[in-house]
């Protein structure tokens, strides 16, 4: 059994999640690269900043181009749009694990919106049927002919085609054909998936065992609660009773944390070399900012622990009731989250804002480290495709210097 420290296990998690290592020129098969490793990229439409699934990417890629992800997905279709731990893009390849969601979800007569749907079969045949006779259509092409309303309060009130096209996608029925912005184009999913994805049905332990797999890869380490929490959220069949024969097989490795509660952790064995020796392994620490949603701190409470860096987010939080600010981008220094920053980019004025930065506790309160900062923020500035930079008042003593505004030179 390996025998970590707390530093091991954040550098490992930072490595797994490409984070920490150098950025060669960015291209769209080093984008399908990265896929390959995260497995998952979540949706998000908010763009205070910038939508996540973009940050998400330049976390990892540096600038690049974003029409690469729309490429992947929907011209060269590697990628689709499904559920992980939250509507996501996902690989093609990884087709089989998510079919598992489809077919479960399909039979779940117990949910409401399954319910829903028996009594609106005119409806869901009315919009297969424009699909198969039209191609694919924007979701506002379609009427809303539901015999029985979707009835709910608030915002969810007369939303019956939105629900019905959801509930078709998750069915696996219909897919997400292409993207512009909040923009969908639907189309059936025979045909729009690809040749090549397997659709062979896959029971419930190798699904489990497959995506558990892939959860802890793209983790690095973790205890079983980890896994659970990442890539299929919550969906592993017997995961506790088949963690065992991945460990009889090589692929988890047991370890133990020093200094933390007493309980298993694994590491998957693609990074067994790297924690015992980081830098002959292509450990290279940077500076970074993070989407709220990042894959690294999608998952809190481990974020918590790991990092011991508490994260919320504060969206919906009264103005006057916020920590930190609307839209708050936590910053990775190596392997250590050392502080936050709220920011807007403002696409009218070409001005990047960042009202606030605030370290934590723990952070190194240097000038050096405050400058790594900095150009972070120009080069996410840079990508955002702002004019300027501009800091408000609120910065770390340590790090004041160096954060002062000026023109990014695009």
């Amino acid at each position: 059994m390996l025998q970590l420290t707390p530093k091991q296990v954040q550098q490992t998690a930072v490595y797994a999640q490409r984070l920490g290592e150098n950025l060669p020129p960015s291209s769209a098969e080093r984008m399908l690269d990265i896929m390959q490793s995260i497995r998952c990229l979540q949706l998000d439409p908010i763009r205070a900043v910038e939508r996540t699934q973009f940050t998400v990417l330049w976390s990892r890629l540096g600038s690049y181009d974003r029409q690469w992800l729309n490429q992947l997905t929907h011209k060269e279709r590697h990628l689709f749009e499904y559920w992980a731990h939250a509507a996501s893009i996902v690989l093609c390849e990884d087709y089989q694990i998510h079919q598992y969601m489809m077919n479960k979800y399909a039979t779940d007569s117990k949910r409401k919106i399954t319910q829903w749907v028996a009594k609106n079969q005119n409806f869901k045949n009315y919009v297969l049927a424009e699909l198969d006779q039209k191609g694919e259509r924007l979701t506002q092409e379609f009427e809303d002919i539901a015999d029985v309303p979707w009835g709910s309060s608030g915002w969810t009130n007369d939303r019956s085609l939105p629900y019905m096209l959801d509930y078709l996608w998750t069915k696996g029925e219909i897919w997400v054909s292409n993207r512009d912005g909040l923009k969908r184009w639907w189309h059936l999913a025979e045909e729009v998936r690809p040749d090549h994805v397997v659709t062979d049905l896959l029971d419930p332990d190798e699904v489990t065992l497959r995506a558990a797999e892939l959860s802890l890869r793209a983790l690095g380490i973790g205890r079983v609660r980890d896994i659970n929490n990442h890539f299929t959220r919550k969906r592993y069949p017997k995961l506790k009773q088949l963690v065992p024969r991945l460990v009889e097989n090589g692929t988890f490795v047991e370890a133990q944390v020093n200094g933390w509660k007493d309980e298993p952790w694994y590491i998957h064995k693609d990074f067994v070399a790297f924690v015992n020796n980081p830098e002959a392994n292509g450990w290279h620490p940077r500076t970074t900012l993070l989407s709220p949603f990042d894959n690294l701190i999608c998952d809190r409470d481990r974020t918590e622990l790991i990092w011991d860096f508490y994260y919320r987010i504060e969206i919906y939080v009264p103005e006057k009731k916020r920590q930190y600010g609307y839209y708050v981008l936590p910053i990775l220094h190596g392997e250590k989250l050392i502080g936050r920053v709220d920011s807007r980019m403002d696409r009218k004025t070409g001005v990047y804002t960042v009202n606030a930065v605030y370290a934590e506790p723990n952070a190194p309160d240097s000038e050096a480290v405050g400058l790594d900062v900095h150009e972070a923020l120009v080069e996410f500035g840079r990508f955002l495709g702002a004019e300027r930079l501009k800091y408000g008042r609120k910065k770390p003593t340590g790090w004041r210097p160096a954060l002062q505004s000026q023109r990014i030179k695009i």
